[in-house]
């Protein structure tokens, strides 16, 4: 591996600071596209991609409306298709002539879909299951056929009941509805996508969540042989699981399924790229150390290099030096990133990840801007804080639940790894007051358990959620079960921990 050379004086390393900033800066912070040079196709996501891997789970953050967003926008499934990817990939992608998205979020769910409070209602509906309704809404993204006799509301504050009271009487007809609007594609030589996405919005209790998600597959099923009309859907991981169990052979979709995940290397191989497309002293900053350069390709820049590990490895002691510290007793910096940033999973978003850069370099730049290196190790750290607090509010919006269940080891003045036992004692304390608080956001938010659930029932199941999703994990201590907190939520929550980055800076 390359010596840290050449080096850079103090303005030479505030300039590159500041441009690298600059281009972190001008990442879209709700993962929203509408440039491909914007699109970065790591390896691990090509199966995620084809049109014919039905069922796509990941993480709040992991990029399911991002790649949602890729493929609603012809432009960019278009140059997705030009992207040197697998043959067989680029060739599926390349045959979508139409698509069409399903996107529950304030955005679309207002024009292809019920929300929460029309659904409740259209679930009340004699003979209307969630397969009803979902077939409905994939009807009318195209236009149905009009022997179909198929009502279209002329209401238009209502504009679902006629159709789907219609359809869950004449369920035969629209089964064969789905069928003749395949043939139809096939017939004209084309293929249409349907992309399904942020399902946890259909509505504010968990029960109809998990019908919804087990009704859409249901209809996946029945469609997986479809040639012209293909669906695809992109679902938070806790909701599938739960859903999908309640699928009578559910196993012939989900043994199928794509897990979107990031490793080390796809992460840094991000930022490098978003970075490179807006910093010229980057690309010529990496091809000192290098020894690579960055091609522009039609506007887009490119280094392939820019994605092994080693390379990125290089780059990243010159730019931060090889240890957290004066030794390799204090960590090594290219790793200490992607570890702190873990969730109880091993896993790490991609947002996060670019959040922690950009508050690295805040921190920088106002703290350590004469020091030896572009980012002090320091900076890092900081960087890693900036981010907890920022993955915990974005996983508010999802689970709010979150705060009561973790706030109360904070205030109870605990540190972890905690006991299970002690964990579950303080959700009980005063008369089960976390599980309380938890329970009443049920009218506004999903909580992990079913309506009428004992407290023994509430503790467990928050407890199992927890693992699930990745906000704490268990392992086994001296004869009993700890349970640790990893430090991308613990910094937030600013609960502490014998070891690891601090919650305050020193």
């Amino acid at each position: 591996m390359a010596a840290e050379t050449p080096t850079l004086n103090v303005q030479q390393r505030i300039d590159l600071r500041a441009e690298l900033l600059d281009a972190l800066e001008k990442i879209p912070t709700d993962g929203s596209t509408n440039s491909w040079n914007d699109v970065y196709v790591p390896m691990s996501h090509q199966q995620a991609l084809n049109p014919d891997r039905m069922v796509v789970e990941g993480m709040r953050g992991a990029g399911k409306s991002f790649w949602t967003g890729v493929f609603a926008n012809p432009d960019l499934l278009r140059a997705l298709g030009r992207h040197p990817l697998e043959i067989d990939l680029q060739s599926a992608l390349r045959s979508i002539k139409a698509s069409r998205t399903i996107a529950l979020d304030a955005k679309t769910a207002k024009k292809n879909f019920p929300n929460p409070n029309e659904l409740a209602q259209l679930l009340g509906l004699p003979d209307v299951t969630p397969e009803t309704i979902w077939s409905v809404a994939i009807l009318l993204l195209f236009e149905p056929d009009p022997s179909l006799g198929m009502p279209r509301s002329t209401d238009a504050h209502d504009l679902w009941q006629a159709p789907i009271a219609w359809a869950g009487k004449n369920p035969g007809r629209i089964a064969r509805a789905l069928d003749f609007l395949d043939e139809r594609f096939i017939s004209a030589n084309e293929k249409a996508l349907v992309i399904f996405d942020a399902l946890d919005r259909a509505s504010n209790e968990l029960s109809d969540v998990s019908k919804m998600t087990a009704g859409l597959l249901r209809v996946m099923l029945d469609l997986r042989f479809a040639k012209g009309l293909r669906l695809k859907a992109f679902i938070r991981e806790d909701i599938l699981a739960q859903a999908g169990a309640s699928v009578v052979d559910g196993s012939k979709l989900l043994n199928n399924k794509v897990t979107l995940q990031w490793t080390q290397s796809d992460l840094y191989g991000l930022a490098f790229y978003r970075i490179a497309q807006h910093s010229s002293l980057f690309r010529d900053r990496f091809k000192d150390i290098v020894g690579h350069s960055w091609q522009d390709i039609n506007g887009r820049f490119q280094c392939n290099a820019a994605d092994e590990p080693k390379v990125q490895e290089e780059l990243w002691r010159a730019l931060v030096g090889r240890y957290m510290g004066k030794s390799a007793t204090k960590g090594h910096s290219y790793p200490y990133i992607y570890n702190h940033l873990s969730d109880g999973l091993g896993r790490v978003a991609p947002r996060t990840f670019l959040t922690a850069l950009r508050a690295a370099l805040n921190s920088a730049s106002r703290q350590y801007a004469e020091r030896p290196h572009v980012i002090h190790h320091e900076a890092i750290k900081d960087g890693v804080r900036g981010a907890s607090t920022a993955r915990v509010a974005e996983l508010r919006e999802e689970y709010q639940w979150i705060d009561p269940a973790l706030q109360c080891i904070k205030d109870q003045q605990k540190t972890v790894p905690i006991s299970k036992r002690d964990l579950e004692e303080l959700w009980l304390k005063d008369n089960a007051s976390v599980l309380q608080m938890i329970e009443n956001l049920r009218d506004k938010a999903l909580v992990p358990w079913r309506n009428g659930a004992s407290n023994p029932e509430k503790v467990e199941q928050l407890r199992a959620t927890l693992e699930q999703i990745g906000i704490v994990k268990s392992r086994q201590k001296d004869g009993g079960e700890r349970v640790e907190l990893p430090d991308i939520y613990r910094l937030a929550y600013k609960i502490g921990r014998h070891g690891g980055i601090s919650t305050q800076k020193p």
